[in-house]
């Protein structure tokens, strides 16, 4: 019985289609008529914008669908995560869910590892921000730039800039992306610019605290003065530590020699030869800033490393 209504309602629906096909006047064709086609003469720019609006479009849904991901010199995805960046229509802050927190540290292992790359941030801003000037672009990606700073990451090889694109904010004000983290191989010229910045470093830490544990900056310092060195094999390191002028002078000639000897044997263990490293102190003698506050304090009690 259920088959032969079915029967029924499928003919039902086959008259239906037949008469439609033949009586719709709005829809009918004179097949007897003849037709002329003009043929349009295509624009290739517009076809061209046309053709790039689409792939934009396509990729910020599938950047926004996939989350965030970042690709390598050759385009290949080196870490792809479930979520994405957010930016505001608001300043250039980002926003970084919480199953991102690790991509920094990703980020300088990667770089840790692969001493000829560098890292491109792109921070977007749609057409009424780049129009106002505003430099919100720029500032979302040194935002980034910042939290790599702090993860590790040598600044110079890091690349920061604002990439216009077509986009909405959300009804809270947020976008779902709003910026790009691209590896690129180092160039000849910012090569000499990276390899300056590892002979001439200033670092900041507790280094003459007794359980002495070295920060993300100085193990990441400590992989490019390796690579530097095995390159240039003739060169050699000077550790100076300085302190801030709290305390008597022969104190913090003392305190100098323990954070740059802590440094040095950081170094030499992770396979600088002991013999190419010297360390000294310099104490309180050689200030960079006035000894009267404590964030100038501060900025007095560093490390100083210098390849020669």
């Amino acid at each position: 019985m259920k088959s032969l209504l079915s029967f029924f309602i499928f003919l039902l629906f086959a008259w239906l289609a037949i008469w439609w096909y033949y009586s719709c006047s709005w829809c009918a064709i004179d097949r007897n008529e003849n037709t002329t086609l003009v043929e349009k003469t295509p624009d290739p720019d517009a076809e061209a914008l046309a053709k790039k609006a689409y792939d934009d479009s396509i990729a910020a849904i599938l950047k926004s669908a996939i989350g965030l991901y970042i690709n390598d010199a050759t385009n290949q995805k080196v870490f792809t995560y479930p979520e994405n960046l957010k930016i505001n229509s608001a300043n250039g802050d980002v926003f970084i869910p919480t199953i991102l927190q690790g991509f920094s540290k990703n980020i300088a292992d990667y770089l840790g590892q692969h001493q000829d790359q560098e890292l491109i941030i792109s921070g977007y801003e749609n057409t009424t921000e780049n129009k106002d000037s505003t430099g919100l672009g720029i500032s979302r990606a040194n935002f980034i730039k910042d939290i790599l700073i702090n993860a590790g990451v040598n600044g110079d090889r890091i690349i920061t800039q604002a990439t216009p694109k077509d986009y909405m904010y959300s009804d809270d004000g947020n976008y779902n992306g709003g910026i790009d983290l691209q590896f690129n191989t180092l160039d000849k010229s910012r090569l000499i610019e990276v390899e300056k910045s590892i002979a001439t470093r200033t670092l900041y830490s507790n280094f003459g605290e007794k359980t002495f544990k070295p920060d993300a900056t100085l193990s990441n310092y400590a992989l490019e003065l390796k690579n530097y060195l095995n390159k240039y094999s003739e060169k050699s390191v000077l550790i100076t530590g300085h302190t801030d002028d709290i305390g008597n002078e022969e104190s913090n000639l003392w305190y100098g020699q323990q954070r740059a000897n802590n440094v040095r044997d950081y170094l030499i263990s992770q396979g600088i030869s002991k013999d190419k490293i010297k360390a000294l102190s310099k104490g309180e003698s050689n200030p960079i800033a006035p000894n009267d506050s404590e964030e100038n304090r501060t900025k007095n009690r560093r490390i100083e490393i210098i390849v020669n």
